[in-house]
């Protein structure tokens, strides 16, 4: 673990094994940390990069020292030290601050998160570093015998995990004792066991946890109102070679997901309940579904041969951590094989009473033999929970059979898909209905080949963040209806290829890594496509935006497909504008598609077409904007609608480029006080359909000139403090605007005042960005924003790649859900829904919860008159 002494940026957690670098977006040093104790001998030390930032150059060091913590005023990064220290810094070994070696092993700042590095001095004196366990050879010799490791999350690494070696891990004096309790006990029953030996539950636990008298039973309360806050911990850590099982007592019929389970490093003393556990970013491995996670990120799709969320009452759930460091999961008894490896000696046993899990018991596994025994199976209540399942999809597969057929040249999905997944609304979109609980296994492909030159392109509709990874897309010579889907489409070996994440996969094989925008990083409402060419070339779209070549010699017979892995969860075909045979792409077609457009119809009145024209001009917010943010009133209002439980990822920006002298203004109209920082405001030369939204404006790391607080930053890093104005102060009905004068200088007004030069050399064209961070919860944009410069400032002219006027559309914040009353028909990308028949069984939901203080409305447009007497 860490020792107690370390730099003045720095928290510890996790019983000192986690360390975090505070404020890493200001502040890119002063996270220096130590080992706890002097190094033994041919010990490894080492530590998992949990968490990186893109804000800073340069990353994570790792090395040793001769200096006491205890005795040390710790510098702000480990190449600052003078004295008995030997740094692996990026690729070069620094002796006191001096490099000796340019250019071994591993370059560290190209580690990425979950990554591990670590450092070992031998019994020669010789100095190894190590990369995810790979030794990098003798750095340096003559090592003194007493060193201690020094760790800097400098940079972009912002927290790591101490690891330890399965060879050489080092066991605490309470986990010797632990261990010969277990030897001392292995023949021992139930009864020869003190009450504080027997495993059971620990009286800390979730909020939502109930425990029986023994504390071997836990209970959720309130389970048909509330589905996660039930994780409960072992009282004690787990034992080598010990089985800590329990029995799924109780399951309600109502959420999706159900019980998870797992172990940790974190004490339940001092541990801080998390709503569910997969939320857990250090020393946590779960499975959840059929999956493991491991500090909340997925590490294994497919694990064992069950679906915990599949499991049924009686049916048992066991754990064990082996001698060797390897984690099991026990199903019924039956063994599921290595889940994870190099777990750390002292580990609590973790149960997560969530979604439909509401009742568990542990087992002693001294009474039966447990693990080897044949387990009777309840055949009858597994068919009863399955049969559960289909009747709640055979309202949405009803309705699906009653939408009419499509043309047979249409270019649709195939209904023969993956098993996770559903093609629905007549062939024109495709769903992963269960994807809180099911990451994979929903390939779809195309109803029939792709013509040459013709673009299959998708748009996404729907985001579950609970996953990493994202939508796949490719071409494939399989056909649809003969082929045995993988659980994704990476695993095929044959006459596929595939875009995933950057990269471009043949067969299964990497064959280009840096390749275009990275699909793991779109949102909801972009669009990906893939088009064959007549040349046998094969090329991807991003947002319409041709990446380049990513594969030659593409035979003219394939079919598109899609995975909907990870976070995509439905997936709609965009209609080309052109007939599909003729339609083809070339970079910089926007504009030449733009001009091919017809021409709006336009009103007799002159004063109608030149207010039209005015209103196309005027000042908004974009469409395209954070996660959290919402854009409404027509485009003159962002707010952030969970304001009281989300505080970032609400970035907006103006519609369209700033002139020369133009003040971009908005008013402050809501505030929460729950958090510190508030609005943060800027310029960039990015366009909006080019941006990844980061957390916050200060991730954002090029082209970027803001005013956070009174400190004024380009591109991520502070080049001035103490401007004339701390956005920090503003109250609600302050006004802030920003404008870029003539000169290049870049000037804030706060309630229409200038506040004076804040930056200069500012590019002509630049949009207007305002983060609502923090307290900041909602703004809109002033009416009187096309102010000018004073005539002091001579305006140049400029000329503007200006595009075409952005349509601002009232965002649609609700659907429909498909879970629906047998005779409804949903049309409109689930947002109109029509009852097809009949009087009844037209009863309807919202896709998603809705949030506090929002409105859901709809609009009657049809009645039926028969009816119309009984409407309420």
């Amino acid at each position: 673990m860490f020792h107690n002494k370390y730099g003045c940026l720095v928290t510890l957690s996790n019983n000192n094994r986690t360390a975090q670098r505070n404020q890493p977006s200001q502040e890119f040093n002063n996270g220096v940390v130590f080992s706890k104790d002097p190094l033994q001998v041919d010990q490894l030390f080492e530590v998992t990069i949990d968490k990186k930032i893109n804000s800073w150059s340069g990353s994570i060091e790792i090395g040793v020292t001769t200096c006491d913590p205890n005795n040390l005023q710790i510098p702000a990064s480990a190449t600052d030290f003078r004295d008995g220290t030997w740094v692996l810094s990026g690729s070069c070994i620094l002796v006191n601050g001096r490099s000796i070696v340019e250019d071994y092993g591993y370059d560290l700042d190209q580690l990425n998160e979950g990554d591990r590095v670590g450092v070992m001095c031998t019994s020669t004196g010789c100095l190894h570093f190590y990369v995810n366990g790979q030794d990098f050879g003798e750095a340096s010799a003559g090592i003194p015998a007493r060193v201690f490791a020094v760790v800097d999350m400098y940079g972009k690494c912002v927290q790591v995990t101490v690891t330890e070696s399965v060879e050489t891990r080092i066991i605490s004096n309470e986990a010797i004792n632990v261990s010969l309790a277990v030897q001392n006990n292995n023949h021992s029953d139930a009864s020869a066991l003190s009450s504080e030996e027997r495993l059971s539950f620990h009286d800390r636990c979730g909020s939502l946890i109930k425990l029986s008298t023994d504390k071997r039973t836990a209970e959720r309360r309130r389970p048909l109102d509330e589905f996660n806050n039930g994780v409960v911990m072992t009282q004690r850590p787990l034992r080598d070679n010990e089985m800590f099982e329990i029995t799924l007592d109780r399951l309600v019929d109502k959420w999706s997901g159900s019980i998870e389970v797992g172990i940790t490093t974190h004490n339940p003393n001092t541990m801080d309940f998390p709503a569910t556990m997969t939320n857990m970013r250090s020393g946590t491995i779960m499975m959840s579904g059929c999956g493991i996670l491991t500090n909340g990120k997925g590490t294994r799709r497919e694990y064992g041969e069950y679906n915990l969320d599949e499991l049924v009452e009686a049916d048992r759930i066991g754990m064990m951590r082996k001698s060797n460091g390897f984690l099991h999961y026990y199903i019924n008894g039956v063994d599921q094989g290595v889940a994870a490896t190099r777990v750390p000696n002292v580990v609590f046993g973790v149960v997560d009473l969530y979604g439909m899990a509401v009742q568990v018991t542990i087992r002693d596994n001294f009474d039966e033999h447990t693990i080897s025994r044949d387990c009777s199976v309840d055949f009858e209540s597994r068919a009863n929970s399955l049969f559960q399942q289909l009747s709640r999809m055979c309202i949405t597969e009803s309705v699906e059979g009653a939408l009419p057929s499509p043309d047979l040249d249409s270019l649709l999905f195939h209904p023969h898909c993956g098993c996770h997944a559903r093609v629905v609304d007549g062939g024109r979109a495709a769903i992963r209905p269960n994807a809180v609980v099911d990451f994979n296994n929903a390939v779809v492909l195309t109803n029939r080949t792709l013509r040459c030159n013709e673009l299959f392109e998708i748009q996404i509709d729907k985001i579950i963040d609970k996953w990493a990874g994202s939508v796949e897309i490719g071409v494939t010579i399989h056909v649809p209806i003969d082929l045995d889907f993988p659980s994704t489409m990476t695993n095929l070996r044959s006459g596929t290829w595939m875009m995933t994440g950057n990269g471009v996969i043949n067969n299964g094989t990497t064959v280009l890594e840096e390749y275009g925008q990275n699909l793991d990083r779109l949102k909801m409402g972009d669009k990906v496509g893939v088009m064959r060419k007549s040349d046998g070339t094969l090329h991807f779209y991003v947002n319409g935006v041709d990446q380049g070549t990513a594969a030659m010699d593409i035979p003219e017979s394939v079919y598109g497909v899609i995975d909907l892995y990870g976070q995509a969860a439905r997936a709609v075909i965009v209609e080309q504008s052109l007939g599909a045979d003729r339609l083809a792409i070339t970079n910089g077609s926007a504009a030449s598609a733009a001009a091919r457009e017809p021409p709006a119809v336009l009103s007799s009145s002159a004063s109608s077409s030149s207010a039209s024209s005015s209103s196309a001009m005027q000042l908004l917010f974009h469409s395209k904007h954070g996660s959290n943010a919402r854009v409404t009133n027509g485009g003159l209002t962002a707010s952030r609608p969970n304001a009281h439980g989300d505080f970032n990822d609400s970035i907006v920006m103006s519609s369209r480029p700033l002139r020369d002298g133009e003040v971009f203004e908005v008013m402050i109209e809501k505030m929460v006080e729950r958090w510190s920082g508030s609005i943060e405001a800027g310029v960039t030369t990015i366009r909006p359909d080019d941006i990844e939204f980061p957390n916050t404006m200060t991730d954002i790391d090029y082209e970027m000139w803001m005013l956070s607080g009174s400190a004024i930053m380009e591109d991520g890093t502070t080049i001035r403090n103490g401007y004339a104005c701390d956005l920090d102060t503003l109250t609600v009905g302050s006004r802030i605007g920003m404008a870029r004068l003539g000169d290049g200088t870049l000037h804030y007004y706060v309630d229409g005042r200038d506040m004076g030069v804040a930056c200069l050399d500012i590019p002509s064209g630049v949009y207007a960005v305002i983060d609502l961070y923090g307290q900041c919860a909602q703004v809109s944009v002033r009416s009187d924003n096309a102010r000018v410069q004073p005539e002091v400032h001579a305006r140049q002219p400029v000329e503007y790649d200006l595009q075409p006027p952005v349509s601002i559309v009232e965002e649609v914040t609700h659907k429909f859900s498909t879970c629906c009353g047998k005779n409804i028909l949903l049309k409109n990308g689930d947002c109109t829904a029509i009852r097809s028949k009949s009087y009844n069984h037209g009863l309807l939901f919202s896709l998603q919860p809705m949030k506090l203080d929002e409105i859901f409305e709809v609009c009657c447009q049809n009645y039926e008159i028969a009816t119309i007497a009984y409407l309420p």
